[in-house]
Formats: structure tokens, C-alpha cells, sequence
């Protein structure tokens, strides 16, 4: 038997994608960070896009496909969620967190864990969209 979830943490200001990475495809953060650098070199400084954690997610044999608003499935969606944190210091930044079956892994966070709905209101977030991980 397996965990349903290894959650990763963030180790620095701009690796929430990193630590989500490396939480949804089961892969330790120091391969997902190696190969991040190879794909976006200021990966800690500027962080990841959505086409850079699909090119990632591609190199390690994984899909994940990009939904958004009515597409995302809050209930069932396993994947990357990006949203903007009003409670943020910067509410303009994106913030990545795992979304699995209507929970929130915050990698910023200490490892808790947040139904979304709370997690949403707590942090006044807004999703912006979904990188679901494809079987």
C-alpha cells in the first residue's frame, strides 16, 4: 500500500510550484527542482508558469492538462491550483497549491491541510486555474 499523498514543502520564497510538483507526481523536491532549473534557470527567484510545470510534469512521464472556471471539478480535481492569496504579501503573485478531492495542500503553509472552500476564504483567494493531473 502506498500514502495517497508525500506532501512537499516549500523551501524557499518562490518554490510553491516546485513543492506542489513534487507532491502530485510523487517525486522528490530535489529531482523536481533539478529538473525545474533546466527548464526555467530563475526557477526560485521568479518561480513557474503553467507551461513550464507542463513541460516538467512532461519530463517525468506525466500529463497535466490546464482548466479553468467552470472546467475545475473542486470535488473529484487532483492537480496544481493556482490562485491569487488577498492575504498574500504580494495579492497580485500567483500561489500554487495541490488540490486533491476537495482538500488543500498548501506547501506555504506547514503542512496543513484545508477543505477548499475554507482554504478559499480563509486566504480570500480567487482561483485562477487548474493543472489536473491526468491518470
Amino acid at each position: 500500500m502506498k500514502p495517497v499523498l508525500v506532501v512537499s514543502l516549500q523551501r524557499h520564497k518562490a518554490d510553491c510550484a516546485v513543492a506542489a510538483l513534487a507532491t502530485i507526481l510523487r517525486v522528490p523536491y530535489e529531482e523536481v527542482l533539478v529538473t525545474a532549473a533546466m527548464v526555467e534557470p530563475l526557477v526560485l527567484v521568479e518561480g513557474l508558469d503553467n507551461d513550464d510545470m507542463i513541460e516538467i510534469a512532461k519530463r517525468f512521464g506525466r500529463t497535466l492538462t490546464e482548466r479553468t472556471g467552470d472546467e475545475i471539478d473542486y470535488r473529484t480535481a487532483v492537480g496544481i491550483l493556482g490562485a491569487h492569496l488577498k492575504t498574500h504579501e504580494n495579492p497580485n503573485d500567483e500561489h500554487a497549491v495541490v488540490l486533491s478531492q476537495g482538500l488543500v495542500f498548501d506547501p506555504d503553509s506547514k503542512g496543513e491541510i484545508w477543505r477548499v472552500r475554507d482554504w478559499i476564504r480563509h486566504f480570500k483567494a480567487t482561483a485562477i486555474d487548474l493543472l489536473e493531473l491526468e491518470d
